[in-house]
């Protein structure tokens, strides 16, 4: 397995004070993680405890930063479902980011590695920059956050991930994208990190964990 090698570009000048970005990157059995998904969901359904109380105020410090920018941060209602109905249960790939995102209130995204053009370089977009999102054309405003390949920007902090190189159901070669916020304490970020690796180590795999400062 080949982790995409991480790095960053200059941060701008009176861009937002983000100051770590992660990956972690791993082989699965696809069937494997699913069946660890479904026991941390029902090891959740029985004991939630304080997790998503914490998850949300975690999540509060990204949604008072995507609402400066006039965009509505998903994690808070995200977390408010998973509170009411469980964790859902849509492909491994995805669970695991949900679940990832959920339980910690830290941002995170996934793509599939095998569709990842060379290393991933955490960015600033131009005015105007445009990527294929998930479900249309995602145009980019100045100084906004985003991580590129050699292709292209494959995820836009702000408005999620890219097209080409999004996961399926039987996507086998992950990497999880880890993402900071002003103001977001240091021990919150590691914990998003720290879940991701422990979960696909439980689920059998080797995740490579990796960091750059911005």
């Amino acid at each position: 397995m080949n982790a995409p090698a991480l790095s960053a570009g200059t941060k701008p000048s009176g861009a937002a004070e983000l100051n770590r970005f992660a990956a972690v990157t791993a082989a699965v059995d696809p069937a494997a993680l699913t069946d660890r998904l479904a026991r941390r969901r029902q090891e959740l359904a029985e004991q939630p405890g304080d997790v998503y109380d914490g998850a949300d105020e975690v999540a509060q410090v990204y949604a008072r930063w995507f609402d400066a920018h006039g965009v509505t941060c998903p994690l808070p209602g995200q977390i408010a479902t998973a509170r009411r109905k469980g964790l859902p249960a849509i492909g491994p790939a995805v669970d695991a980011l949900l679940y990832g995102e959920l339980t910690t209130g830290v941002l995170m995204g996934v793509q599939d590695a095998e569709a990842v053009d060379g290393g991933l370089h955490f960015d600033w977009a131009a005015q105007g920059e445009t990527f294929t999102g998930f479900r249309s054309t995602v145009t980019c405003s100045q100084d906004e956050p985003v991580v590129r390949d050699r292709t292209g920007i494959v995820a836009s902090m702000l408005q999620g991930p890219d097209r080409r190189t999004s996961v399926t159901k039987s996507s086998s070669h992950l990497v999880f994208t880890v993402y900071d916020a002003p103001g977001l304490v240091t021990e919150d970020f590691d914990t998003g990190v720290r879940v991701l690796a422990d979960l696909l180590r439980e689920a059998g795999a080797a995740p490579d964990v990796q960091e750059v400062a911005l």
